[in-house]
């Protein structure tokens, strides 16, 4: 089951949802250390006060839990809710100038509760900065109440585009650099969702779903609102909106939903990649790629010839090649990079031969070479190919984690992200694509200024068949001498994998007490296609073989505490977590947070888990291969469950959809077991409020200490 929140990846990926790699059930984020930390407040809790009551036993009251373990170690989840969240990085073309959005959240300490008010004291803002290559101090541009995000240089580098919502909608603002006030570009009724600038600065292209026409609402209206399952997502569509033109343009007029866009050079054609529908399921999996003319939508050449995983793509600067990500043998691993010759229709596979997970790539400026970055293990690495096919240079593991790159300068040399240490947050960063150099331009260390930051280590073991296995071992700074209490914390995905940048969550459990291993069992990226197709068809056999391992290799090395285990994770990494609890008692305690406990029930309610995405992890269907789906269902275990369990779940989410957390409720209800299930209103897959990401956090670790 995936999904695409994946620090590391340029777009999701497919299934159930990996939260972010940094932190449950929370985008990823850059981090600050509140001015004065406010433990939050816990509901009282009843439950029985062992980890193995028999079945059928009535929960005994306990008291209250605890706040907060630690509370003198920063960070607390009041800290953690509070790091600035840096985005939409990107570099001027003449290469000087980094834009970037920073979002602020802070909990207002004079705010009152309000039967009007869901935020719980929280207010979120994000604002435009800007800082030069060779750093120096950022300047702030926009100081508005409103929000901003997704901003884009405009091609002569005098202004930048940026988005903010006005009225009922959002709108596209054009800021000179020199002063002035922004030019204001309306959409009229539209809903746009991304957008970019023709390179000769005259038009804006956007993708959005058409109006619904006055018949259509009327039959709306005339149904009571009867939704059609099969026709209810609208498509998007592709416009161009004309520099101080009035009304924008239908480029595409199929059913297609447009997915991905990029001007040619000349401004004068599209590359897109679309899928059939805008169902959830066809925009994650089947995608084409077509070239088409910007003045009338007409196709100029199909690329690709039948539906597939897609990622990005994007126009070599001379206009000749458009380069596309795409996997071979896998879900949604992307594995390839397709060039084609525009001219021809002719294409070849540049990483052909590099076996590798490639998060983004970018063209140089003369459009001999492509620069990849690629997942190797726990880091990222760079990877310089010859766009005409050949032998690859290899750039070297990057010092610090990489998010995926940006546009480039004009010369092609340089690009944008964010990027961070084990020790050090996300921060806006220049990457030379020549060198593999990084260069940190707007550094954020001082937001955790008054934190225990805890180290990490890679790990590494062999399991039962003897294939090495790794993961990332963040050590509490409360272990003294002896074994330490050890929480297991698999990622999501499963099509992920935990690398070794700054993690927000795994330095708050280490601060509460607990050293976190973060293991990258087979089904990971970053360690070649074998290995990540190694779960095929075994999923959760393979994943607890993999991690239990690694623990067993931590308790005899003497490193943790064999009496204090816990477990917990997000999605996918709550899908092993519901697995492992029935299969072994030995851990204390665990947290299964949005994920999947019933695999035919999640195939049937999932946005995407459907179809593809199981004929690939189940080899089938639960209708025509039920055997198969039956051997991979932790439903099957759950009546050997005696370990505590808290159970966490968005009543929004469509990946992984709440049934799942009401079934383990219910089932660890049935036989005794002590459970607990919080349903978050409003929350999707990854939680968005504050408020939630606290309770989330505080209860998550209390949970632990009280057992």
């Amino acid at each position: 089951m995936r999904a695409r929140f994946s620090t590391f990846l340029a777009l999701s990926l497919l299934g159930c949802g990996a939260v972010p790699t940094s932190d449950p059930a929370t985008p990823p984020a850059t981090s600050s250390a509140a001015a004065s930390p406010i433990a939050a407040a816990l509901p009282p809790w009843t439950a029985p006060s062992t980890p193995s009551a028999p079945a059928g036993s009535p929960p005994a009251a306990v008291p209250t839990l605890p706040a907060e373990a630690h509370a003198e170690t920063r960070p607390l989840a009041v800290d953690l809710a509070s790091l600035p969240r840096i985005q939409g990085v990107t570099l001027s073309p003449d290469g000087q100038q980094i834009a970037y959005v920073v979002k602020e959240t802070r909990l207002d300490a004079e705010a009152t509760p309000s039967d009007s008010d869901t935020s719980g004291g929280w207010k979120s803002e994000a604002q435009l900065w800007v800082v030069g290559r060779a750093g120096g101090a950022p300047r702030q541009l926009t100081r508005a109440q409103k929000s901003v995000g997704n901003p884009k240089w405009l091609p002569d580098g005098r202004a930048i585009a940026f988005v903010r919502a006005e009225g009922e909608g959002r709108k596209i603002h054009v800021l000179p650099l020199d002063g002035g006030e922004a030019e204001v570009l309306d959409v009229g009724a539209l809903e746009f969702e991304d957008y970019e600038i023709a390179p000769d600065g005259r038009s804006i292209a956007f993708t959005a779903a058409p109006p619904l026409s006055q018949a259509e609402k009327e039959a709306a209206w005339r149904s009571g609102g009867v939704i059609d399952e099969a026709t209810r997502f609208r498509s998007s569509q592709l416009w161009v909106l004309e520099r101080g033109g009035k009304a924008p343009r239908r480029v595409t007029p199929g059913k297609e939903s447009v997915l991905a866009f990029r001007f040619s050079p000349d401004s004068r054609t599209f590359v897109v990649i679309t899928s059939p529908s805008s169902d959830p399921h066809d925009a994650s999996l089947r995608h084409s790629a077509r070239i088409l003319r910007a003045a009338d939508g007409g196709t100029v050449r199909d690329l690709t010839r039948e539906p597939r995983p897609l990622g990005n793509v994007a126009w070599s600067p001379d206009g000749r090649y458009v380069a596309v990500q795409s996997g071979k043998n896998t879900l949604s691993l992307l594995n390839a990079l397709e060039v084609y010759e525009v001219a021809s229709g002719r294409s070849w596979d540049v990483a052909d031969k590099l076996d590798a997970a490639i998060g983004s790539f970018a063209w140089s400026g003369d459009s001999r070479n492509l620069t990849l970055l690629v997942a190797e293990r726990t880091g990222t690495k760079l990877v310089r190919v010859p766009a005409a096919g050949g032998s690859a240079t290899q750039l070297g593991r990057t010092t610090r984690l990489l998010g995926p790159l940006g546009t480039t300068d004009r010369s092609g040399r340089f690009t944008a992200t964010i990027s961070s240490g084990p020790t050090d947050p996300h921060a806006p960063t220049v990457v030379d694509l020549q060198t593999g150099a990084l260069q940190v331009v707007a550094p954020q260390s001082s937001r955790i200024a008054g934190w225990t930051v805890a180290k990490t280590e890679v790990v590494k073991w062999k399991n039962a068949d003897g294939v090495e296995i790794e993961g990332l071992l963040t050590v509490t700074p409360h272990a003294g001498a002896g074994p330490a209490p050890l929480l297991v914390a698999p990622h999501g995905g499963p099509d992920d994998v935990s690398q070794d940048g700054f993690n927000a969550f795994a330095q708050y459990m280490a601060a509460r007490g607990y050293s976190v291993l973060r293991p990258n069992y087979r089904g990971s990226f970053g360690y070649g296609q074998a290995f990540y197709a190694a779960n095929r068809g075994r999923l959760g056999e393979v994943e607890l073989a993999d991690i239990e391992s690694g623990v067993d290799s931590l308790i005899a090395a003497g490193r943790v505490d064999p009496q204090r285990l816990y477990y917990g994770g997000w999605s996918w990494g709550g899908y092993v977590t519901a697995w492992t609890i029935g299969h072994t008692r030995r851990y204390r305690a665990a947290v299964v947070g949005a994920g999947v406990v019933d695999v035919v029930a999640q195939y049937a309610g999932s946005d995407i888990n459907h179809g593809a995405a199981a004929q690939w992890e189940f080899r089938g269907d639960p209708w025509k291969q039920p055997e198969e789906f039956a051997d991979s269902n932790p439903l099957r275990s759950l009546s050997k469950v005696v370990t505590p369990t808290l159970i966490a779940h968005g009543d929004e989410d469509s990946r992984v959809p709440p049934i799942n957390g009401l079934i383990l409720y219910r089932a660890l209800t049935d036989i005794g077991c002590e459970v607990r299930l919080h349903r978050y209103p409003r929350e999707p897959h990854g939680f968005q409020e504050p408020a939630h990401q606290v309770h989330l956090w505080t209860t998550w670790a209390a949970w632990y200490a009280a057992h």
